[in-house]
């Protein structure tokens, strides 16, 4: 009884086994499904910033007369950000001009008594040269008379201390003639220096009036350069945000202090950081898709365009800075939003 038993216990065995080989096989003849390709991505956290900070110092003598923004608005191009008190300014321009004229009419005035003031028809030099030219003529009509009575003397019609006297005085007229040069000399030097100062006088006056018309110059280009119009600073942004105020009504422009800085908004990319791990994995170009925080089913596209040189550490974290450029930017976009980013494998 127990042979039967176990025989018909092998043969179910035996029966079984060819069962399951047959089914085996039936499956493996069945044909594959194809699985779905998935593209594989890189996960960022970023921050949306502007490439582009406009900020406003004006190196003018002016107050703050009235502000019209506040951080965080919204602004366009042709909006009035602030209002300025010129008078100041406005004071040393006409102060400046007030100057240039007194400068040149004094240079005018100088000028023209220089014209006047010629070496030959100067009274002095003119009677210093009267008085040399009479010594002159008296020198010659004494040494006529000396000769004549060198001549009288010979034929014995005068006496020889006449003769004498006659040399002395000839002398004495000589050396007159010798004083009267120095004399005509010294008045044209005199007059030399004279005519010199004035002429340095001129010069001075001169770089004075350059002077005073560069500074009147920079005075009205600094109002120029400045964006003004009247008296108010317009935005040249076609869209931004006030970003940030360092001003009040009232304060005095220091040229070495940001009034306000404006953040370009069609300038807006996201700043990533990539984990040191998979910057292999993307390229400059690679594309991206973003997620901001603030509304998780928002997405936009956008394309990696630039990848740093240089790793750092944050966090204890190994990261590489990434800037991510964004194809289509809305109003919901705002500077500071904290962004989801999947970064796809080329």
């Amino acid at each position: 009884m127990k042979k039967i038993l176990l025989s018909f216990f092998l043969a179910a065995i035996i029966l079984l086994t060819g069962g399951c080989d047959k089914k085996e096989a039936e499956v493996q003849q069945e044909p594959e499904t194809p699985k779905a390709t998935v593209q594989q991505s890189v996960q960022a956290f970023g921050v949306v910033k502007t490439k582009q900070v406009k900020g406003i110092m004006l190196d003018l003598p002016a107050t703050i007369e009235k502000i019209h923004v506040q951080e965080g608005q919204r602004i366009g191009k042709g909006d009035v950000l602030f209002t300025l008190s010129l008078k100041e300014i406005e004071d040393q321009i006409k102060e400046k001009e007030y100057s240039l004229e007194i400068a040149k009419l004094e240079l005018q005035k100088l000028l023209e008594n220089m014209d006047v003031q010629y070496l030959d028809d100067d009274p002095e030099i003119m009677q210093a040269k009267y008085n040399l030219r009479t010594s002159q003529l008296e020198y010659e009509k004494l040494e006529k008379d000396l000769k004549n009575k060198e001549i009288m003397l010979q034929k014995g019609g005068i006496a020889q201390n006449e003769l004498n006297e006659s040399k002395v005085i000839l002398e004495q007229k000589q050396k007159e003639i010798e004083y009267g040069r120095v004399k005509l000399e010294d008045v044209k030097n005199k007059r030399r220096v004279s005519n010199n100062r004035d002429a340095l006088d001129v010069k001075i006056k001169e770089k004075n009036i350059v002077l005073l018309e560069s500074q009147l110059l920079t005075l009205k280009e600094k109002i120029a350069a400045s964006g003004i119009k009247g008296n108010e600073i317009i935005c040249d942004l076609e869209h931004g945000v006030v970003e940030k105020i360092n001003i009040a009504a009232g304060d005095r422009l220091n040229a070495e202090k940001q009034i306000m800085s404006i953040l370009d908004l069609d300038t807006l990319i996201v700043q990533a950081k990539v984990v040191e791990d998979f910057i292999k994995d993307i390229k400059v170009g690679s594309k991206a898709l973003i997620n901001p925080l603030a509304n998780p089913d928002q997405e936009y596209e956008g394309i990696v365009s630039r990848i740093s040189n240089m790793a750092v550490l944050e966090n204890g974290e190994t990261v590489v800075p990434v800037e991510i450029s964004i194809a289509k930017v809305d109003d919901f976009l705002l500077p500071n939003f904290n962004i989801n980013i999947k970064i796809m494998v080329p």
